[in-house]
């Protein structure tokens, strides 16, 4: 595992407003969060190259994920949240200090990862959910559309409340990077996909 810069504003946000403990429960609660995506991509039988921890959770690097199986992606996707849900159900009932902060990490751990956009964890499962063998690139290009769209309409929004919302901001801003970054690359995704789809079929049919 690996923490991304995109981190260090979110952490000194903490520290200049006096949020020393927040800052320690909010890094638990994203490697609590990445683990359990990781440990849903095990227990399929992925491979991961490398893990990344963001703002909003974590960032697996999967050769080939969107080459497996629909159900595969669909747990991968949803094991973040799941061990987000089960945490926040821990911190509910077993009282300690800081109790309230970390039941509301948990919350907004789990508001802001189901959201419908990629990458987060609720686009991905929708586009898990909704992909099939013809149509997997078009449902693909729609969501990073649909991304960027909601991603610059919320920019705008945050940007009416700064300073306040600047770390907010930064992650939206970063986001909706990505987004035009995977957008503007599709099809070099897409070639490749066939070129290890045609390559495994030529390989199916030799043994």
């Amino acid at each position: 595992m690996r923490l991304h810069p995109l981190l260090l504003p979110f952490f000194l946000f903490l520290i200049v407003t006096g949020g020393i403990a927040m800052y320690a429960l909010l890094f638990v609660s994203l490697l609590f969060h990445e683990t359990g995506h990781l440990a849903a991509a095990r227990s399929v039988g992925m491979r991961v190259r490398s893990c990344t921890i963001m703002p909003y959770g974590g960032e697996l690097i999967i050769p080939d994920r969107q080459l497996a199986p629909k159900r595969d992606r669909l747990l991968v996707a949803l094991g973040g949240p799941m061990a987000t849900a089960l945490l926040l159900l821990l911190v509910s009932v077993i009282p300690f200090p800081g109790q309230a902060d970390m039941i509301f990490i948990q919350q907004a751990l789990l508001l802001l990862n189901l959201l419908p956009i990629l990458p987060l964890d609720g686009g991905q499962a929708l586009c898990a959910l909704l992909e099939k063998e013809g149509n997997r690139y078009r449902v693909r290009s729609f969501f990073l559309l649909h991304s960027i769209f909601l991603l610059v309409v919320g920019s705008m929004l945050l940007a009416s409340f700064l300073p306040q919302s600047l770390p907010y901001l930064l992650l939206s801003a970063f986001l909706l990077f990505q987004n035009i970054s995977a957008f503007r690359f599709r099809k070099y995704g897409r070639a490749y996909e066939q070129l290890k789809k045609h390559g495994k079929n030529i390989g199916e049919r030799n043994e």
